[in-house]
C-alpha cells in the first residue's frame, strides 16, 4: 500500500524584542528564518517505515548551489525492512523539482524498531536565490512508457533551510539567553546544556575565547555526548569553534560535567552570540569518488552572550576565610581548605610597574597527606584587564595531615593600576588543557600596609627592635669600605604551617645618599644561617671607595617563581 500525504505549512514571521542586558541579532532581510527548534513531524512512507526531516542545506558554493537533505527513518515493524528505492526530490518555491543523489553510505535496510539516517545531496548550476518549499519521495516506474511517477509523501520545508555559517537564527524558539538550559534539536539525546562561562585567553599563538558548558544527564541511564560544535558570532564575522575534550564523553545517570569549546578570534573581537551546530556528511558514489565525503554543519540554536557593558559579579572575599570552589571541580581535594592570608601591592620603580603578591594557606583537614594542588590565579582589574599570576616554586609535594602549607603568587600590573575593585580568579589548568577554567572568583581588597619596623611573612611575624650599620675599612687591597649590618629581631611563627627551602627570604638592600644600590644580602628562615630571634649580623656583598653617609637599608620579601624573583617592600631603615 502506498500512502500519499501533503501538508500545508504556514510560516509566521516574529520579530524579536531586544532583551535587556543581551545583544539580539537582527534578521537577515535576504535569508529566510531557520526554524531548527520545532519538533520534527513523522510521515508514513510505507506501512512500517516513518520518515522525518532532520536537516535541509541550501548554500552557495563555487559550482552553484548545494542542496542537501538528511532524513531520519524509523522501522516500526518486527522484521528487517528494506529502504524503498524511491527518488528523493526537492521542490523550489517556483515549482521546479530537483532529484538528489543518495549517499554511498546510506543503509540498504533497517533493523526492526530501529532508527537510521539517510543523506542526499545535489549541486545545481544556479547562482540566484533558491528557496526550497518541499521535500518529497516519488516512485518512478521506468519499465513502462511513458515512465510513471507516483508521489508517495511530500513534506513542507519552507523556512527550514540552513544557508551556511553567515545565516542568522531568528526563530524565537531557537534563540536562548545566556545561562538558559537547552537541549539540541534534531539529536536523539536527552542531555541538557547550560552556558556558564566564556573567557578570552591571550597567548603567543593568538586569541582564543573558551566557552564552558554544563552538561546534565537527567535520565536514569548512561548517555554519551553527541557530536556538535559551537561557532562564535560577532556583528560582522563568524568564528569556528572546536570541542576541547577528546574522545567520547560519557555521563552516568544524573551526572553533570563541564565541556569546553575553543573559538579562535581576532584580538579585538567582541562576540555577540554563539551558534550551536550539528555535523552532517554525504559520501559521493562511484569508484573515483569512493573516498570523497562532503562534511557540513547545520545551525540549530543561537545563544546570546551578555552585553559587553554587563560586568561579571563576584562575591566579596574576607581575608583568611575558606574559599568555596566549583562543586564539579576535582582539582582541590574536599579535605583541603584554601584561604588567602596576604594580599599586597607595591611599586616597582626600577621596572616601571606595580607588583601584587597573594599568599594562600593550604590546610589539610584529613588524617592522611594530600598532594599540593597546582591551581593558577588571575587578577581582573575594575576595567576588565586580566593579569596572570606567577606561582611560587614549591618543592614540597604534599601537605601533612592536620597541617598547612603556604604558596605565593606574583602579579605584574601597570603603574596606572590603582588596585581598587580587583577580582581574583582561581583556575584549573588541567581540566580543559591547554586552556584555563575558573573554579572560584572573588572581589578582593588590598591590605593597607606601610613599610615599618614590624612586618608579616606568614607564617612568620618579624619585629625589628634595634638595628645599626657599620662601615669596615679594608686596609689591604684597594683601601675600600664594606658594610656590616646588625638587626635585633623578634620572630614568631605559626607552628602548624610547613615551610621548606622554597619559602620566602628576607632580602636587605643597601643604598647610598644618592639612592644608588651599594650591595645586597639576604636571610632565610630555614636551614643553616637562618634568621633567629636576637642579634643577626649581615655583610653586604659590595664595597665603596669612599665612606658614604647617610645610608638606607630596604627590606624585601623575596620568593622565586617561574618568571623570576618577586619582591615586596617590607621596611625602610634610614641611618
Amino acid at each position: 500500500m502506498k500512502w500519499k500525504k501533503t501538508v500545508t505549512s504556514v510560516v509566521i514571521t516574529t520579530s524579536l524584542i531586544t532583551t535587556t542586558g543581551y545583544a539580539v541579532l537582527a534578521a537577515d532581510p535576504v535569508q529566510t528564518s531557520v526554524q531548527p527548534a520545532s519538533a520534527a513531524v513523522s510521515y508514513p512512507l510505507t506501512d512500517t517505515l516513518q520518515v522525518e526531516i532532520k536537516s535541509v542545506l541550501n548554500e552557495r558554493v563555487a559550482e552553484g548551489t548545494r542542496i542537501g537533505v538528511v532524513v531520519r527513518m524509523k522501522n516500526s515493524g518486527a522484521g528487517i525492512t528494506r529502504v524503498p528505492e524511491y527518488e528523493l526530490r526537492v521542490k523550489t518555491s517556483d515549482g521546479i523539482e530537483y532529484t538528489l543523489q543518495p549517499s554511498a553510505s546510506n543503509p540498504k535496510a533497517i533493523q526492526p524498531l530501529a532508527n537510521t539516517e539517510l543523506s542526499y545531496m545535489a549541486v545545481i548550476d544556479r547562482t540566484d536565490n533558491v528557496a526550497l518549499s518541499e521535500v518529497n519521495w516519488t516512485d518512478v516506474d521506468y519499465y513502462v512508457y511513458p515512465k510513471k511517477e507516483t508521489l508517495i509523501v511530500a513534506v513542507p520545508v519552507s523556512g527550514q533551510s540552513w544557508k551556511g555559517s553567515d545565516m542568522a537564527i531568528t526563530d524565537p524558539t531557537a534563540v536562548k539567553k545566556w545561562g538558559e538550559t537547552f537541549t539540541i534539536p534534531s539529536l536523539i539525546s536527552p542531555l541538557e546544556y547550560t552556558p556558564v562561562n566564556i573567557e578570552k585567553e591571550l597567548s603567543d599563538k593568538g586569541t582564543v575565547q573558551v566557552v564552558q558548558l554544563l552538561v546534565t544527564n537527567p535520565t536514569d541511564q548512561r548517555e554519551t555526548l553527541p557530536d556538535f560544535t559551537l561557532d562564535g558570532k560577532s556583528e560582522t564575522q563568524v568564528y569556528a569553534g572546536k570541542l576541547v575534550e577528546n574522545g567520547g564523553l560519557i555521563l552516568e545517570a544524573k551526572e553533570q560535567k563541564y565541556i569546553h569549546f575553543a573559538i579562535p578570534t581576532d584580538n579585538d573581537t567582541v562576540l555577540s552570540s554563539l551558534n550551536v551546530l550539528t555535523p552532517e556528511k554525504f559520501a559521493e558514489g562511484g569508484a573515483a569518488a569512493a573516498a570523497a565525503t562532503v562534511n557540513y554543519n547545520v545551525g540549530r540554536l543561537n545563544v546570546l552572550l551578555p552585553a559587553a557593558q554587563a560586568s561579571q559579579s563576584y562575591p566579596v572575599y574576607e581575608l583568611k576565610s575558606p574559599m568555596k570552589f566549583d562543586s564539579l571541580s576535582d582539582l582541590i581535594h574536599p579535605n583541603m581548605q584554601v584561604s588567602m592570608v596576604e594580599f599586597h601591592m607595591n611599586d616597582n620603580e626600577e621596572e616601571g610597574s606595580k607588583n601584587v603578591t597573594a599568599k594562600f594557606k593550604l590546610s589539610n583537614k584529613s588524617d592522611m597527606p594530600i598532594a599540593v594542588p597546582a591551581f593558577q590565579t588571575d587578577l581582573v582589574s575594575a576595567d576588565g584587564y586580566t593579569y596572570s599570576g606567577s606561582r611560587q616554586n614549591i618543592t614540597t609535594p604534599t601537605v601533612l595531615p592536620n597541617s598547612s602549607l603556604v604558596v605565593s603568587y606574583s602579579f605584574t600590573l601597570p603603574v596606572s593600576e590603582t588596585g581598587s575593585g580587583l577580582a581574583l580568579k582561581i583556575q584549573d589548568t588541567q581540566k580543559a588543557a591547554p586552556y584555563k577554567t575558573t573554579i572560584a572568583g572573588y572581589k578582593v581588597a588590598l591590605q593597607e600596609s606601610e613599610p615599618g619596623e614590624q612586618f608579616d611573612l606568614y607564617p612568620f611575624n618579624v619585629k625589628v627592635s634595634y638595628w645599626t650599620i657599620s662601615p669596615l675599612y679594608n686596609r689591604t687591597g684597594n683601601n675600600t669600605y664594606s658594610y656590616k649590618a646588625r638587626f635585633d629581631l623578634e620572630i614568631t611563627r605559626d607552628e602548624q604551617v610547613q615551610i621548606d627551602q622554597s619559602f620566602s627570604k628576607l632580602q636587605f638592600e643597601l643604598y647610598d645618599s644618592l639612592g644608588r644600590l651599594i650591595g645586597t644580602t639576604s636571610g632565610k628562615f630555614i636551614g643553616n644561617g637562618r634568621l633567629v630571634t636576637g642579634e643577626n649580623n649581615m655583610y653586604f656583598d659590595a664595597t665603596t671607595e669612599q665612606l658614604d653617609r647617610p645610608l638606607t637599608i630596604k627590606a624585601f620579601e623575596v620568593f622565586t617563581t617561574q618568571a623570576g624573583d618577586s619582591k615586596r617592600l617590607l621596611g625602610v631603615f634610614k641611618q
